[in-house]
């Protein structure tokens, strides 16, 4: 059964089934670059188990989404606009998920630095589901090993809005049976840095399942890392982004709110 996704996102989305998993469905008129999915077999550097080979499919990345009318403003600003939906289901052998498994996840990357010497932020707003969003700070991205500060786990669910701080990896982690949908916005003109994750095996931790819900384990090739502090995405900082309706329309009314993207 198709969810419509259009009053969450302020555009014609819908979630639908697919031959394997979920994918999005665009209304007509939107624009956005093909899709592109990552699969489990790209994902090998940074998986708990190498040898993972289920699901197939982790998760599809829409890039550049938006409405004709909205393309002038939104080119101008120098910002992006990106939805991802990611399949449900636990990183696993033969399709057999045993406890200890990690729950699918997306690779994980830092942002590069700016002028004022931080990393780009981003904004993530969660359009269906739950998950995780893991925060590893460090000092510096390129470093391996790099000291990591601090290590947040994010609890969302639909409708939360969170702010990616500078000078930190990001991966998402599903929880549960549903698919999770993102949409985020993030400056146009630079490069994710996914090596430095791929080099040190994925971020300091793995999110793996216990029961029903998950557990962490830390990632031997951290030499050290800070026990993890668990939080809501109402307790972080917003940064003064709106959270009165959807992040598009939001940009589109207030765009001004946006600008800490480019200029952190």
């Amino acid at each position: 059964m198709a969810i419509d996704l259009t009053e969450r996102t302020g555009l014609p989305v819908r979630l639908v089934p697919a031959e394997e998993g979920w994918q999005l469905e665009l209304g007509d008129g939107v624009r956005h670059e093909k899709p592109s999915a990552r699969r489990i077999t790209d994902m090998t550097a940074v998986l708990k188990n190498p040898a993972a080979d289920t699901p197939k499919t982790l998760y599809w990345m829409y890039r550049d989404v938006r409405l004709p009318e909205h393309e002038a403003q939104i080119f101008a600003s120098g910002l992006r606009y990106d939805l991802t939906l990611f399949n449900p289901g636990v990183l696993c052998v033969g399709g057999k998920a045993q406890e200890g498994d990690e729950w699918n996840k997306a690779a994980g990357h830092y942002h590069p630095y700016t002028t004022t010497g931080k990393t780009f932020p981003e904004v993530y707003e969660v359009l269906h589901g739950r998950g995780l969003f893991l925060l590893q700070f460090v000092d510096d991205i390129f470093a391996i090993p790099p000291k990591v500060r601090r290590f947040v786990i994010v609890e969302v669910q639909a409708g939360d809005l969170v702010v990616i701080p500078p000078n930190c990896a990001h991966p998402t982690i599903v929880l549960g049976e549903e698919p999770l949908v993102t949409a985020n916005w993030v400056a146009r003109a630079f490069d994710s840095q996914y090596t430095p994750i791929k080099l040190m095996r994925g971020v300091a931790y793995y999110i793996v399942k216990r029961g029903g819900s998950y557990a962490w384990e830390r990632n031997p090739a951290y030499p050290e890392a800070p026990e993890p502090e668990r939080v809501t995405a109402s307790e972080l900082d917003r940064w003064g982004v709106p959270t009165d309706g959807p992040s598009y329309r939001a940009f589109l009314s207030r765009p001004e709110a946006f600008a800490f993207l480019l200029r952190p």
